[in-house]
């Protein structure tokens, strides 16, 4: 590095090149001056050339251009330094610039030549002269078409504006044109024919009307073509449809039909609308208009019913604002008896009844005016003067200014309905057989008794009556028989008790006697009510006359007395005193019982025993017991069967005990079919067995036997037991044979053509006559055990029983004495000719007829 910088710059042992101007001087400064003018020339070129590269950005020999600078600029260089050598000696650097400026130089030659052929193709300027005149003939050229462009565009602009002006004009009228369509009450459309088979239009154009008369905006009706078609009525669909299709014939069609509105009801349309063609006759469109006349239906059925309304059967009189009468129709005239004639320009107060006063009619009047309306209860007065009631409804009829133009009586006549009511009301609360109040108006009376009672601090009492064996007269004498024996009673009862007092029939033979008594001491208001109590059985006790002859009938009667202090409710004292006339029934009829509290223990009970009875039905709890029946010798002939209740807590209850309850509450029809079945079981068993017994007798009570398929259902059983009919007997009550004879007779000659023998039980205690006997076909009489117990002690007795034996042989019955406990009345009984014997003496009812070993 050293060396070169020696070269270049290491001039101290050489001469400077100013040296050969000592000579001459002024020649130094001379050649100075020169060089520094050419350099700066030198300088001055190559800036130029590389202003204009910089300005004309696209130059076809740039990089000869730069080149020829570089060249230039290092010629300019020479110049200085031989400038620089004339006082300082660096020939080492002036050497390297010439060696450059030489190498550029020839670099530039070089290239200058292939350049020259590019360069002759540069226009002369005598051909820049002419493309320039053809050029300005161009732009001449040019600026005619932009003159004339300017000027199409100007018209253009005139264009636009005219169609600007024109759209503006369009949109006006069609924005006039919607609100036109928008404010008329029709609803306008336009469709399109498609040809579809089932929907052959769409909609094209639907005006905002549509949504009000259909509840379905313009763009539901656009996006469904089926819209239309399926929500019209189903009875107008087919019909509508084909009128559809004569349009296309027509041209045009004007129709009603009914549409469903969006809110699921049906709107009446009348549908208006013109079919236009092109000018091939193909369809184009369809215009039409639709108007909502669902009112105007409306109105029009109104008015229909308006006119059948005023010749309706209710009274309708039409009055101006002044109550001057202008029409009436006939049912004004038949009800108050009034001609038109007589009543037009007359004013409605020639009706007026002197039920209501003179401020009545004046708050009716008022009410007319506020409300504009009245409706209620009037009394009129005919044109004969008879006065009848009427629910009238006036309704003033206003104009569209809300000035009354008339008023509007409709009436109709209540004469009927009132004495419908009275007869309804009667029957609510009385008895139509007795005229008594019956057991609702009871209640009714108790509680109120109760709240009196209670207030004064007093006692009242409750009478319940239960005609003894009315039951026997009803079915021997007929229902209509039975009914005077009530009406009879009735009368009684009125007659015995103070008019405060409320006599009641509950039903069929049942009465009671509501007493509200003045004293507040309990032993004081017993012995009123027993007093009472005793007077009204007096009474009850006298003969009855009916139908010619007299009757004798008692009752028992059951009380319950009550102070104001009392918790319960009417319908528990009245069960109360129901309870306490059972209890007399059982001390043995037309007898006096008071309510205590043992009393509804034995009502608890029997209601525990009745609710047991249900379920022992339905899980067949029951069994037969069989009791023999013997001839003189002692030997076993027949049995009577015995039916036990095989309780699965308490074990074998005795007939007395649930018999009783059962013919109360009808289960005895289910447990008489069970006996009937189970005998003939039984039955069945013996002839397998061997023992050949005559019959076994069963008991049927008046329920069971009074059934209409009684006799069907024991042939039923004989026949699914298979046995013989002959071994079946069944025994009946003369209470049962008195009752309706001709069933009695009929079912009676039924069983004995089925072969089954019949008797009478407990002969002798009824009412039967000797000559009803020879009516019915029966076979066995069985004398009560009250008589064969009493033989020995009672002369009657051992009379009756002697005279039931002979009875019996004279009419060819059998007779079988029933109770026989001693050998003494055994020997009685054969003495007089009884030939078949029942009761202790030979046996107790056993489950097994095996079981008896004891044979006299």
């Amino acid at each position: 590095m050293q060396e070169l910088m020696k070269f270049l710059f290491g001039s101290a042992d050489l001469m400077p090149h100013g040296n050969c101007f000592l000579w001459q001087p002024g020649l130094l400064w001379l050649t100075v001056t020169a060089n520094i003018v050419i350099a700066l020339a030198y300088f001055s070129i190559p800036v130029a050339l590389l202003y204009f590269v910089y300005k004309r950005k696209q130059v076809e020999f740039k990089g000869i251009l730069l080149l020829f600078s570089l060249f230039i600029f290092s010629c300019g260089t020479t110049h200085v330094m031989h400038v620089v050598t004339i006082w300082r000696p660096v020939y080492g650097l002036s050497g390297i610039i010439d060696a450059l400026t030489a190498g550029v130089s020839v670099v530039a030659a070089v290239m200058l030549w292939p350049l020259i052929p590019k360069a002759l193709l540069i226009p002369s300027p005598s051909e820049l002269l002419k493309a320039n005149s053809l050029l300005q003939d161009e732009i001449r050229y040019n600026l005619k078409i932009q003159n004339e462009l300017k000027r199409l565009n100007q018209d253009l602009d005139k264009t636009v504006e005219l169609l600007q002006q024109s759209n503006q004009a369009f949109q006006e009228s069609e924005q006039r044109f919607k609100h036109v369509v928008n404010v008329t009450p029709a609803a306008i459309y336009t469709l399109l024919f498609t040809g579809h088979d089932r929907y052959p239009y769409r909609t094209t154009f639907i005006s905002d009307a549509f949504l009000s008369i259909t509840g379905f905006a313009p763009s539901d009706w656009y996006s469904n073509d089926s819209l239309w078609i399926d929500r019209l009525h189903p009875d107008d669909r087919e019909q509508t449809i084909e009128l559809m299709e004569q349009l296309k014939e027509t041209g045009q069609l004007n129709h009603q039909y009914r549409f469903l509105h969006k809110d699921g009801t049906y709107r009446w349309i009348h549908d208006k609308s013109i079919m236009t063609r092109t000018s091939t006759g193909q369809i184009d469109e369809v215009f039409g208009a639709w108007m909502d006349v669902t009112e105007h239906k409306e109105a029009e059925e109104e008015l229909h019913l308006a006119a059948i309304t005023f010749e309706s059967l209710q009274g309708i009189m039409i009055t101006d604002p002044d109550a001057t009468i202008l029409r009436v129709n006939q049912a004004f005239t038949t009800v108050t008896g009034y001609a038109a004639e007589e009543v037009i320009g007359k004013n409605p107060n020639i009706l007026h009844s002197d039920q209501h006063d003179q401020l009545f009619y004046e708050d009716l009047w008022r009410q007319l005016q506020i409300d504009g309306r009245f409706e209620g209860e009037i009394w009129d007065r005919r044109k004969d003067g008879s006065i009848f009631p009427i629910w009238q409804c006036i309704t003033a009829v206003k104009n569209n200014r809300g000035e009354t133009t008339h008023y509007v009586a409709v009436f109709t006549d209540l004469s009927e309905k009132k004495k419908f009511e009275e007869y309804i009301s009667q029957l609510a609360f009385y008895d139509p057989l007795t005229d008594l109040p019956n057991r609702r108006l009871l209640l009714e009376r108790i509680e109120q008794v109760l709240i009196q009672a209670k207030r004064k601090n007093t006692y009242a009492a409750i009478l319940y009556m239960d005609l003894d064996r009315f039951k026997v007269l009803n079915d021997s004498m007929g229902h209509q028989t039975g009914d005077e024996l009530l009406v009879q009673v009735a009368k009684r009862l009125k007659q015995s008790i103070r008019q405060e007092d409320t006599p009641t029939r509950l039903g069929g033979d049942e009465f009671v006697i509501l007493v509200h008594t003045d004293t507040n001491h309990q032993d004081e208001a017993t012995q009123k009510i027993l007093n009472l109590a005793e007077k009204i059985m007096r009474k009850l006790n006298e003969p009855y006359l009916i139908k010619g002859n007299e009757h004798y009938f008692s009752s028992s009667m059951g009380v319950t007395l009550f102070s104001g202090q009392c918790q319960l409710v009417a319908t528990d004292l009245l069960q109360q005193a129901d309870t306490a006339m059972y209890r007399s029934k059982e001390k043995g009829r037309n007898t006096i019982s008071f309510f205590d509290r043992s009393m509804q223990e034995a009502a608890d009970k029997r209601l525990q025993i009745e609710n047991a009875l249900r379920m022992a039905i339905e899980q067949q709890q029951f069994m037969l017991y069989f009791q023999p029946q013997v001839d003189r010798t002692g030997r076993i002939i027949s049995a009577e069967a015995l039916i036990r209740w095989n309780h699965p807590d308490k074990g074998l209850i005795a007939p007395n005990e649930f018999i009783p309850i059962a013919e109360e509450t009808g289960m005895i029809q289910q447990i008489g079919a069970w006996v009937i079945e189970a005998a003939c079981s039984q039955i069945k068993l013996w002839q397998q067995a061997g023992r050949d017994y005559a019959y076994l007798s069963i008991n049927v009570s008046s329920q069971q036997f009074r059934q209409k398929d009684f006799v069907t259902n024991v042939r039923r059983a004989i026949v699914q037991a298979d046995i013989e009919s002959s071994r079946l007997m069944i025994e009946i009550t003369e209470s049962v044979l008195m009752q309706d004879i001709n069933d009695t007779v009929e079912k009676m000659q039924a069983l004995t053509k089925l072969g089954i023998a019949i008797s009478i039980d407990d002969f002798g205690t009824g009412y039967s006559s000797l000559a009803y006997l020879t009516q019915f076909p029966l076979s066995q009489l069985k004398i009560d055990q009250r008589f064969v117990k009493n033989i020995d002690a009672d002369k009657n007795s051992a009379v009756i029983v002697e005279t039931i034996i002979a009875m019996a042989g004279n009419l060819g019955l059998k007779v079988v004495a029933e109770g026989v406990e001693t050998e003494r009345q055994l020997m009685f009984l054969v003495d007089k000719g009884c030939v078949v014997f029942q009761g202790y003496f030979f046996g107790k009812p056993v489950r097994y007829m095996s079981m008896i070993l004891r044979h006299p």
